[in-house]
């Protein structure tokens, strides 16, 4: 079972079995909202995981499938999705990955 986003040192966490395989979704409803715009283009920068699939913007959310996780001492695992919007602007928005055996 996935677990729910959790905030800690400021940055945003999802608890990752090393060998889950799973849609990862980024709501960006409220940074399209304050510029008034909409998602044109994303990338997604990772380190430790792979990008199995995507990702695409669906409305105001991105989604992305992805594997793996690096399990070496003090490895980073994130997905950044970087957002382009229709009005040239541009936003990170990044989750980290804490390894959960399960």
């Amino acid at each position: 079972m996935a677990s729910a986003p959790y905030a800690k040192d400021g940055k945003w966490y999802i608890d990752k079995d090393p060998e889950d395989k799973r849609y990862y979704v980024a709501d960006v409803t409220n940074d399209l909202t304050d510029s008034a715009t909409t998602a044109a283009s994303v990338q997604c920068v990772v380190a430790g995981v792979a990008v199995l699939e995507g990702p695409t913007i669906q409305g105001t959310k991105i989604v992305v499938k992805l594997g793996g996780f690096d399990t070496a001492p003090n490895a980073s695992n994130f997905c950044t999705f970087r957002v382009t919007c229709a009005n040239s602007e541009q936003f990170d928005r990044t989750i980290y990955f804490n390894r959960v055996d399960n």
